[in-house]
C-alpha cells in the first residue's frame, strides 16, 4: 500500500501558519513499495484493442441502422401524394350546396301558411272558444265578433285599431223603441253591447227629470255605459245618464230648459266592461 507523508505537519494550536508552510502542506510526498504496482496490475486496466472493437462504430453497425433509399422514398412528400390530398374545384363542387338543395330547404310561402295557426285549425282542434275568452278575460286578448261562414260559424279576431278602431261587428248591437204614449219613464229591455234607444215622445218638464229601468243581461254594475243624445229634438237640450246594476240599468233624461219639450229622442250607446280590481 503507497504511504502518503504531509509536507508539513502543524504542531499545535500556537504554531504560527506561514505561506511557507501552507505551501509544503500542498506537496505532500507518496512512498511507493517496490511489489505494490505491477505489470499484471496495469494490464488488467489498460484500454487495449479488443476492449474497443466491440464498442467500435462501424460500417456494418451504420449499414444495420441507416435510413435506407427505399424507407426514404416510402415516406417522402411527393407531388402525387399533394394533389390526391389538395382542395381543388371538382371536390368543392361535390360538396357545395347547390341551388336545388337551397330552394328545397327554403322558408316559403306556401311552408309558412301550411304552418299558421289560422281560425279551421284553431277550431278543429282542441283549441275552444271557452279556451279563448278563459285568456281573453286576463286581458291578453282584445277580440271582435261577427257571424260569418266556416269552421266556427263565428269569426273573432284581434283589434288593429289604427285601422278599425276599438268597437263592435254588426250583430253585438241592436235597437229598442219605447213606443208611443208609453212615457220616458217606461221600462224597456235590450240585451246588447251597443245599439240605439228610442224614447216615447211623452211631454217632459222644464228642469225635471224622468227615469226608465233598463233590462240588459249583458250589463254588469262595475260597467260603464257611454249614451248620446243622436237625433230628436234640440242637441244640448237634455241630460242623459245611465247607472249600471247587475243585469240592469237606469236611464236618467233631464230637461235642461225653462219650458216643457215632448221630443222623441234617439239614443247610442255601448257598454264598456269594467271592473273594480
Amino acid at each position: 500500500m503507497p504511504t502518503v507523508t504531509p509536507g508539513y505537519t502543524f504542531t499545535g494550536t500556537t504554531d504560527p501558519i506561514t505561506s511557507t508552510k501552507l505551501n509544503l502542506l500542498s506537496t505532500p510526498s507518496v512512498t511507493i513499495g517496490n511489489s505494490e504496482v505491477v505489470t499484471a496490475t496495469i494490464s488488467d486496466n489498460a484500454v487495449t484493442t479488443a476492449k474497443i472493437a466491440p464498442l467500435a462504430v462501424t460500417t456494418a453497425k451504420i449499414a444495420a441502422l441507416a435510413v435506407t433509399s427505399a424507407e426514404l422514398a416510402a415516406n417522402a412528400v411527393t407531388t402525387a401524394k399533394i394533389n390526391a390530398l389538395a382542395v381543388t374545384t371538382a371536390k368543392i363542387n361535390a360538396l357545395a350546396v347547390t341551388s336545388a338543395e337551397l330552394a328545397a330547404s327554403a322558408v316559403t310561402t306556401a311552408k309558412i301558411n301550411d304552418l299558421a295557426i289560422n281560425a279551421a285549425k284553431i277550431f278543429g282542434g282542441s283549441v275552444t272558444l271557452d279556451k279563448l275568452f278563459t285568456v281573453a278575460s286576463n286581458n291578453l286578448l282584445i277580440a271582435r265578433y261577427t257571424p260569418v261562414a266556416g269552421p266556427s260559424a263565428e269569426d273573432f279576431q284581434l283589434l288593429d285599431t289604427t285601422v278599425t278602431g276599438l268597437g263592435f261587428y254588426s250583430g253585438a248591437g241592436g235597437e229598442v223603441i219605447q213606443g208611443p204614449g208609453s212615457g220616458k219613464g217606461t221600462t224597456f229591455t235590450l240585451n246588447k253591447m251597443c245599439g240605439e234607444i228610442t224614447t216615447d215622445g211623452a211631454v217632459l218638464n222644464a228642469a225635471t227629470i224622468v227615469s226608465a229601468t233598463w233590462n240588459n243581461s249583458l250589463i254588469a254594475a262595475t260597467d260603464v255605459v257611454i249614451i248620446n243624445h243622436k237625433s230628436g229634438g234640440t242637441m244640448g237640450s237634455y241630460t242623459i245618464n245611465v247607472a249600471c246594476g247587475a243585469g240592469t240599468a237606469t236611464l236618467s233624461i233631464r230637461n235642461n230648459t225653462a219650458g216643457n219639450l215632448s221630443d222623441t229622442l234617439v239614443l247610442n250607446f255601448v257598454v264598456i266592461k269594467g271592473v273594480t280590481s
